[in-house]
């Protein structure tokens, strides 16, 4: 685990939220602690009753739209990220959390696709990828498993240079929607322009939900992508802060 997933991990919005909620009652005897349970109320009820992340999931979800519908497929790529590694290791068999879409849409499309070649990417995750997909019949000669890179912008140079795509060749990027805008961004800083296909879409056409822990947690997976997005900009990473989507012919 990187020192950033670490820095995340503790203040990630309702993280925020629950380390006020701590100070006001280790507070609560002073006005700075009655204040700080005000504010944590106030954050809860905003946060967790109005579909503030849902609003800012679904821009980045509907920016390259839905799956499309590509023939002539010469390969597909699957990100990590829906891997419990931890997990797998404690009962020896794969486990994957709430972002499974993305092997179960890689797994689809590699059998619709049988002549693409395959790749996975993603260095913390390699292993427990490479048992699931092998494990349900894949060739383990038609995949390749990207093993060393530790973040979006590091897997999309990394990729490229393992299966070193021919020019005019069609490659499909299989993510997470909300993810996908900051994976197109970086594989287009490496200069290779794949085929957005997302999956594991958590908003629809009505924000509104009252599920608080849901609301609460699409916030905290909002708050990443954008500060991601913005985080690789700044740092030069990426070409562009907000990528837009390019037309795909069938």
């Amino acid at each position: 685990m990187t020192f950033n997933y670490i820095v995340w991990g503790l203040f990630q919005p309702s993280q925020l939220i629950l380390i006020a909620a701590v100070l006001a009652a280790v507070f609560w005897r002073r006005p700075i602690g009655r204040k700080l349970a005000g504010a944590t109320v106030a954050l809860l009820l905003l946060f967790g009753l109005a579909p503030i992340g849902n609003l800012l999931l679904a821009p980045l979800e509907s920016r390259f739209g839905p799956p499309p519908r590509v023939a002539n497929v010469d390969g597909i790529i699957v990100l990590a990220g829906s891997e419990q590694v931890r997990l797998s290791e404690i009962y020896s068999e794969p486990q994957l959390s709430a972002a499974g879409d993305r092997l179960t849409t890689f797994l689809m499309l590699a059998a619709a696709h049988p002549q693409a070649r395959l790749a996975h990417s993603g260095a913390f995750e390699s292993q427990v990828a490479r048992t699931l997909i092998l494990g349900t019949g894949v060739a383990p000669g038609r995949i390749v498993f990207e093993d060393r890179a530790r973040d979006t912008c590091q897997s999309a140079p990394a990729t490229r240079e393992l299966v070193a795509p021919r020019p005019g060749e069609r490659w499909l990027l299989v993510t997470s929607a909300m993810h996908m805008p900051r994976s197109m961004a970086c594989f287009r800083a490496a200069d290779w322009e794949v085929i957005p296909y997302p999956t594991d879409f958590r908003t629809g056409p009505t924000p509104w939900s009252y599920d608080v822990l849901g609301n609460l947690t699409n916030l905290d997976l909002a708050a990443h992508e954008w500060l991601g997005l913005l985080y690789y900009r700044l740092r030069g990473y990426t070409n562009d802060l907000y990528p837009a989507p390019v037309m795909i012919p069938p």
